[in-house]
């Protein structure tokens, strides 16, 4: 095959890609990823940006500067997976065979989505996609080997750090995650009740309970800053997790749930305790009330 054909079949490829960034108050991260995407080889089919109710001029400083990309904006902030789920309807009705969700404070290589692209043509049960998460600053530490596992007991989940077999991965990232249209139309749109945080881990589960697979191309790279919009360690943060996972548990575990909420609630309070952060202790309480205000279907 001919240099020429090389590139348009690499090409061809990309365009069965949509790509999908939420907005929140996060502009000059945002514009900094779609750069990223802009130099990506092979380019994606089409780069959609939701915008969550941002309080500064993003839509129009996104739009003057990629007047390309497709922007929409929500009227609230509906959080990560509702705010989402708009435009993820609409693309399952257009047609593109993936959907690449990016995190607005990432940075991917430009052959990351090669790399995803082509991991993910050698594993046609995949429904999701993951890449390895590096720390944007130096010396790029791993933060996450595409995603992690659900400890059920404990009322938590842990993030992989090392290469792992995919028959360990519990969940992709939603901070880089490539999800296969039509196991995304299988099993449905992210559930609004989760509205930051744990999102990822429940749309992985119901993809695995489909019967999909969950896979990571070792040699994708996505650069992340870490909790750019709620802040690394900040009480918003632990409260937000912790209604979220406690959702989750009430959710799928069943039986378990209750021990995995009390015994995982108990030990994010006595860690804040001990390091003497009474606030993010609180935090983490009113999170839990927090996770009782909504009945899992």
């Amino acid at each position: 095959m001919t240099r020429d054909a090389n590139r348009r079949a690499a090409q061809h490829c990309g365009e069965r890609v949509a790509v999908v960034v939420l907005n929140f108050n996060g502009t000059d991260d945002t514009l900094a990823c779609l750069e990223s995407l802009a130099a990506m080889q092979p380019a994606p089919g089409a780069v959609h940006v939701v915008d969550n109710a941002s309080e500064d001029d993003a839509v129009q400083r996104i739009g003057a500067a990629f007047p390309q990309a497709r922007i929409s904006r929500n009227r609230t902030n509906l959080g990560f997976g509702a705010g989402l789920d708009p435009v993820l309807e609409r693309l399952l009705d257009d047609g593109p065979e993936w959907i690449w969700l990016l995190n607005n404070d990432t940075r991917a290589a430009p052959d990351t989505l090669a790399r995803l692209l082509a991991h993910a043509s050698t594993h046609p049960d995949a429904g999701a996609v993951g890449a390895r998460i590096l720390d944007m600053q130096p010396p790029h530490a791993i933060q996450t080997w595409g995603g992690g596992r659900i400890l059920w007991w404990g009322g938590t989940s842990r993030h992989f750090v090392a290469e792992t077999a995919d028959g360990n991965l519990d969940y992709i990232t939603g901070a880089s995650l490539l999800l296969r249209a039509a196991a995304l139309r299988e099993t449905g749109l992210f559930d609004p009740r989760f509205f930051l945080y744990w999102e990822d881990v429940d749309l992985c589960l119901r993809l695995r309970k489909q019967g999909w697979k969950l896979t990571v191309a070792a040699d994708a790279v996505v650069h992340h800053e870490l909790s750019g919009s709620t802040g690394e360690g900040s009480a918003a943060k632990d409260r937000l997790i912790n209604a979220s996972g406690v959702r989750f548990f009430r959710k799928h575990a069943a039986v378990r749930g209750w021990p995995a909420i009390l015994i995982g609630t108990t030990a994010r309070i006595v860690r804040r305790i001990l390091r003497g952060d009474l606030e993010a202790a609180r935090a983490v309480l009113r999170g839990a009330r927090d996770g009782f205000t909504k009945t899992p279907r």
